[in-house]
């Protein structure tokens, strides 16, 4: 499994744990959480992004994940923020993009998402989305632990 493999399957799990929902629960209920969205629940949008990226319960639709997920990040779930940068850091249903992948895992990461800190992390000790640097990289995967 790839680390890009293992973000991807990392950001599915922990915002389904973030909502108190198992992947099952969420798939059988895409209805009611696309409600709570629209009414401005920013985990909610977190959640039906999740759905959609995985395509359970709805038809599968990376850029209606995207979406969602930017949708979810606006609202101040930083989770979403956390998953916004890893659709740009793969090119998932957005232009691939490693500025804005470290931009939206920074503002998780700030916001205590240990997924985004170690999203980041990961970026910078490949060197995307700003230069290697090696300190920068292990101060960042240091935050997580701290989470």
């Amino acid at each position: 499994m790839t680390v890009r493999q293992l973000l991807h399957a990392f950001i599915v799990f922990g915002a389904l744990v973030s909502v108190e929902m198992r992947s099952s629960e969420a798939a059988d209920q895409p209805q009611q959480i696309k409600a709570v969205c629209e009414k401005g629940t920013a985990t909610a949008c977190n959640a039906l992004g999740l759905l959609y990226m995985k395509g359970e319960g709805v038809k599968q639709d990376d850029a209606r994940a995207a979406a969602l997920f930017k949708k979810a990040c606006d609202g101040g779930d930083v989770g979403g923020c956390s998953n916004l940068g890893v659709m740009y850091a793969e090119g998932i249903g957005v232009l691939q993009d490693d500025a804005q992948a470290a931009a939206f895992s920074r503002i998780g990461c700030d916001g205590g998402s240990m997924k985004g800190c170690y999203n980041l992390g990961v970026m910078y000790a490949e060197g995307t989305g700003k230069a290697a640097a090696s300190e920068e990289a292990n101060r960042t995967l240091g935050r997580t632990l701290s989470l």
